[in-house]
C-alpha cells in the first residue's frame, strides 16, 4: 500500500443523540498518524485504538466527534491553543502538563524500548548513551521521548515531520540514526514498503514503561464535557471494557490504580 501525508481535512463524525442537554455538543480530536493507535495516513478516515476509545465514550455522552488528521507537531499546537479538544497516545511531560490535563488511566501501556536505528552498511556505533554526540538524530518533530534524551542541548537533534521521512532521511545518508519505541516502529516498518533489511539497530537502547495517553486541552471551551470524558474513560477501565477494546490491537491492558 503506497502511503503519503495527505494535507489535514476534517472528517465528522456524526451519533445519534439522544440527550438534549448534549444536543448540540461536539468534541474536536486531533489524530496524529502512530500506529495502531491512530492511522490517518492512506485511510480515507482516520482509524484506530483512540477513534475507537472516543468513539465508545461519544456514544455513551450522546455527543459528536469531529476528527482532526495532523501530524504530531500540528497536533500538539491544536490542543494548546484550544482549537482541539482531545488527542491520544501521549507520552506525559512537564511540558505538556502545562497546556494539557492526562486523561487516566494510561490507553498505552508498552515495556518496548526507545531505539536507535542506522544504516546496515554504515560504520555508525552507538553503545552508550555518549555515543550519540556528534551524529545527526532524527526525531519526530513534537514527539516526547525519555527525559535525558529530549533535555539534552548538545545533541545534534534534527526534526522531521513523521517517522517515515526521519527513516527515507536516514537512508539517504542525511541523517547518521533515527530514534524510535522499537514496536511501534517495526509495525510502521512492515508496513510501509520500506526496506527494512538495510536498517539496523544499535547496541544503545533506553527501556523503561512507555505509558501513552488521552490528553484534553487546558484552554478548551468545553471543560465540563470533557469532565464527562474523564469520568466515562475511567469507568470503561474499572468495568474491564477499556482492555477489551486495547485487546483487539493485541496490546497490553489496562492498569487502573
Amino acid at each position: 500500500m503506497k502511503i503519503k501525508y495527505v494535507a489535514p481535512f476534517i472528517i465528522f463524525v456524526s451519533l445519534l443523540m439522544a440527550a438534549p442537554s448534549f444536543a448540540s455538543s461536539r468534541l474536536v480530536v486531533a489524530v496524529d498518524h502512530a500506529p495502531p493507535y491512530s492511522y490517518t495516513q492512506g485511510e480515507t478516515r482516520p482509524r484506530g485504538l483512540l477513534i475507537d476509545i472516543m468513539m465508545r465514550i461519544s456514544k455513551q455522552l450522546n455527543v459528536s466527534l469531529q476528527l482532526i488528521p495532523c501530524p504530531i507537531s500540528r497536533c500538539v499546537q491544536l490542543i494548546k491553543s484550544g482549537q482541539a479538544d482531545i488527542g491520544g497516545a501521549f507520552i506525559k511531560t512537564l511540558e505538556r502538563q502545562r497546556d494539557m490535563a492526562f486523561l487516566e488511566p494510561a490507553y498505552m501501556v508498552l515495556n518496548s524500548p526507545f531505539v536507535f536505528y542506522a544504516q546496515t552498511e554504515s560504520k555508525t556505533v552507538v553503545n552508550t548513551f555518549d555515543d550519540l554526540y556528534g551524529k545527526r538524530i532524527g526525531i519526530v518533530r513534537g514527539a516526547a521521548h525519555f527525559a535525558r534524551f529530549d533535555n539534552d542541548q548538545k545533541l545534534m537533534k534534527i526534526a522531521v515531520q513523521s517517522e517515515k521521512v526521519a527513516m527515507d532521511l536516514l537512508l539517504k545518508g542525511r541523517l547518521d540514526v533515527v530514534i524510535a519505541v522499537e514496536q511501534t516502529a517495526d509495525h510502521s516498518l512492515s508496513v510501509l514498503n520500506q526496506p527494512s533489511h538495510r536498517l539496523k539497530k544499535l547496541t544503545y537502547r533506553h527501556d523503561e514503561p512507555i505509558l501513552g495517553y488521552a490528553v484534553a486541552s487546558k484552554r478548551s471551551e468545553k471543560q465540563k464535557l470533557i469532565e464527562q470524558v474523564q469520568v466515562a474513560l475511567l469507568d470503561l477501565a474499572k468495568s474491564g471494557e477499556l482492555s477489551q477494546i486495547v485487546d483487539l490491537y493485541d496490546l497490553p491492558p489496562v492498569a487502573v490504580k
